[in-house]
């Protein structure tokens, strides 16, 4: 599914940003929550714990919000509304640049799904877990599984690139926003196919 595969590179990508340049990660909350305590608990953490919690609100909250719009707006407008904040996140200052980028990962995964991805794209653990059950059962029932480790590869491919772009570029936050712009053209492609040839 070639929107996962984009998805995910977002994902790890912003991760990889985010860290690099906030010291938080942008979508993988289970990271956040790490920090969250290691700071609360050490207080010798990069941020202050309070501010990884405000993470971990900001993107529970955007992720609810998320769920209920997309009842009424199309896709399309919150793949706008993403590109937007992560490209925003590229030219504010730190506090706000996380805050942006979890909204924009917040968005992500409700968003994929309506996009017909039903994959986790912001955070991976719990594909690795499917692909490895896959694994293990050797495609018992014929249920696909590769999928699942396409996807993770492409997280850590993702990841990877982000680090390279935050060395080499001043503003690398604007490339995963042409992955987005894939991802539109893909959906509206996706949608012409089933409004025009429904099962």
């Amino acid at each position: 599914m070639p929107a996962a595969i984009a998805f995910a590179l977002i994902g790890g990508y912003a991760d990889a940003v985010g860290y690099l340049r906030y010291k938080a990660f942008a979508g993988m909350m289970t990271g956040n929550t790490v920090l969250m305590g290691l700071a609360f608990f050490h207080r010798g953490g990069e941020l202050p714990a309070w501010q990884y919690g405000g993470l971990l609100m900001l993107f529970f909250a955007t992720a609810v919000v998320a769920y209920r719009s997309l009842r009424r707006v199309t896709p399309g407008v919150l793949l706008a509304a993403e590109a937007a904040l992560i490209l925003l996140a590229d030219l504010v200052g730190a506090a706000r640049g996380i805050a942006l980028l979890v909204i924009a990962m917040g968005l992500q995964n409700p968003l994929a799904g309506r996009c017909g991805v039903p994959f986790n794209t912001t955070f991976i653990t719990g594909d690795i877990l499917r692909f490895a059950e896959g694994v293990s059962r050797h495609r018992r029932n014929g249920e696909p599984f590769a999928i699942f480790g396409l996807v993770w590869l492409a997280y850590a491919l993702g990841a990877g690139l982000g680090a390279a772009a935050f060395r080499l570029i001043d503003r690398p936050l604007f490339l995963p926003v042409v992955l987005l712009a894939f991802v539109y053209a893909w959906n509206r492609r996706r949608e012409w196919a089933s409004y025009h040839n429904p099962s």
